[in-house]
């Protein structure tokens, strides 16, 4: 699944792509794609991109919000040539100067819904902390994690805690704190609760940076993959810098990579 720095260099994509172009209709391919009550028209010109946790946010003129989340293999290509598509488009987003964005998921689990901008998004309500804002601080992660005896692992995962963190970050956050991911929430120390916040942020910003990180399907607006898949140092590897074995384990039904030397 997409992670922050996914999500974000798709944003800054669709930024440089799509901003200021109007949208002509959206074309379901699959049911249950596009989520709304009302035909897909007179939706305007997009305003603005953003992102809140791990879903796109598109504000139109005609005051709607479009929201797409990717879920696991979710992809959206800018392409020029109305006639090309891809093998699993489900959606297709057509621009009235005949670009479009295609909305490719192989496993169908992705969404793009409709609201209009006076309707609240309850998934937006449910969602923690952006982990680039600066009210993201160890203050903050001390209050979430001082009464939880979950592993630390599990409660970072925890989208009503931190929202846009996943699987490959956590791991590399973990490692570069030198926090063994199986250690319960409530016994990590002030010290350890400060390197969190700072590895959270440089690791992140770090991923943007190289376009985010490609172990399977993502990929870019323009359908190519990410670079911080060569930087990890932990997630998916064999060794560690210090010369041991990387272990491997399961914790909620996710892999756990950590070196057992570094994070005692």
């Amino acid at each position: 699944m997409p992670e922050l720095p996914e999500v974000q260099t798709i944003i800054n994509g669709l930024t440089q792509k799509v901003l200021g172009k109007e949208i002509k209709e959206i074309i379901e391919f699959r049911s249950g794609t596009v989520i709304w009550q009302n035909p897909i028209t007179g939706l305007g010109n997009i305003n603005f991109i953003s992102r809140r946790g791990k879903y796109i946010l598109i504000q139109t003129s005609n005051d709607y919000k479009v929201v797409i989340h990717l879920r696991m293999t979710g992809k959206l290509i800018f392409e020029t040539d109305l006639t090309k598509t891809s093998d699993h488009a489900r959606a297709e987003i057509i621009f009235n100067d005949n670009t479009k964005l295609i909305f490719n998921d192989v496993r169908t689990f992705g969404k793009i819904q409709i609201f209009k901008d006076n309707e609240e998004i309850k998934a937006f309500q449910k969602l923690g902390l952006e982990p680039l804002s600066d009210e993201f601080n160890a203050g903050y992660l001390k209050n979430k994690l001082k009464n939880r005896k979950a592993p630390v692992k599990n409660i970072l995962l925890d989208q009503r805690v931190i929202a846009g963190l996943g699987n490959i970050y956590v791991a590399e956050i973990l490692f570069r704190s030198k926090i063994n991911p199986r250690v319960p929430g409530n016994r990590i120390t002030k010290k350890q609760l400060e390197s969190i916040v700072l590895e959270t942020k440089t690791v992140l910003q770090e991923a943007i940076k190289h376009n985010g990180t490609t172990i399977s399907d993502y990929r870019n607006v323009e359908d190519k993959t990410g670079e911080f898949q060569n930087f990890l140092k932990v997630y998916r590897k064999e060794n560690c810098e210090c010369g041991h074995q990387i272990k491997k384990i399961k914790q909620a039904g996710r892999s756990t990579y950590y070196c057992p030397v570094c994070q005692k």
